[in-house]
């Protein structure tokens, strides 16, 4: 990614996405909620 020639509406655009990513793979994968957790094997 080539952050010279990207204007700063697109960085910032780019930093959002990134972070409602990162927000619903956290809300998937369960932290602070362990009863959310994905089920693993060494738990069954």
């Amino acid at each position: 990614m080539d952050f010279t020639k990207m204007s700063t509406s697109e960085f910032v655009a780019k930093i959002h996405e990134a972070q409602a990513k990162d927000l619903k793979n956290k809300q998937h994968q369960g932290y602070n909620h362990p009863e959310q957790r994905l089920p693993n094997k060494q738990r069954v």
